[in-house]
């Protein structure tokens, strides 16, 4: 992760539902399930089909005929850190699911409202609308694991609403691996966090999550999210 990073403008900042992605071979996709929460630094994103087989725990998965199992696994996240340049917008994720993509991923944006936003991309090979989710501030953190795995996290807290990602950096995991994507709500501060979507199908339900309060966190600061130990490498 580079040491310095801009923030990107307060207009991008929030959560964003993808409304509609429209593709230049004429595909056309209205009903993925696709998040963007963005923080002054760190973006975590999730898409996950809309005909996800269901499953209730990992051992289910092995049960799954061919064509859901690759439905299952058509499901993406990623979380890293986003540059804005201009009417630029790059993502440039350290984890992701199930791999880091080699093809850059950014695209040309424009604000139809403040509440509306329309993506082109770079190559001309896809248009994507977004609409802004009424939240509140928002903070996000960069993660170190504190248990010798390797592994790296990003939460973004928005209000009542949060979002979740934790992963080694540049590995590729099977559906039943460590590399995890959720989004959480909860009803009032303070309360438990409830996980509401996840690439691990089987912790949306009623899996409910512990995660740190934010406020006046420091880098170099342990928290603890679930059960598992954590240091703060970076604030934004």
């Amino acid at each position: 992760m580079p040491n310095s990073i801009s923030p990107v403008p307060k207009s991008y900042q929030g959560i964003w539902r993808r409304t509609g992605i429209f593709r230049s071979d004429g595909r056309i996709d209205l009903t993925t399930s696709v998040w963007w929460f963005q923080s002054a630094l760190f973006h975590i994103d999730l898409r996950v089909p809309q005909d996800r087989p269901r499953v209730t725990d990992p051992a289910a998965l092995a049960s799954l005929p061919p064509a859901q199992l690759a439905r299952f696994g058509a499901q993406t996240g990623f979380a890293g850190v986003t540059v804005v340049e201009a009417d630029r917008c790059e993502w440039r994720p350290e984890i992701a699911f199930p791999a880091i993509s080699d093809e850059i991923d950014a695209g040309l944006m424009r604000f139809d409202t403040p509440d509306n936003l329309h993506e082109s991309g770079i190559d001309a090979s896809y248009q994507e609308d977004w609409l802004r989710v009424v939240s509140g501030p928002v903070t996000g953190v960069r993660l170190d694991s504190l248990d010798n795995s390797g592994k790296v996290a990003y939460l973004i807290i928005s209000g009542q609403q949060a979002a979740w990602a934790c992963g080694v950096a540049d590995a590729q995991f099977p559906a039943t691996a460590g590399s995890e994507f959720s989004l959480l709500r909860r009803a009032h501060a303070p309360g438990p966090w409830r996980i509401v979507a996840s690439n691990h199908g089987w912790l949306e339900h009623g899996r409910t999550m512990t995660l740190p309060t934010l406020k006046d966190s420091q880098p170099g600061q342990m928290i603890s999210v679930g059960t598992e130990h954590w240091r703060i490498s970076k604030i934004g």
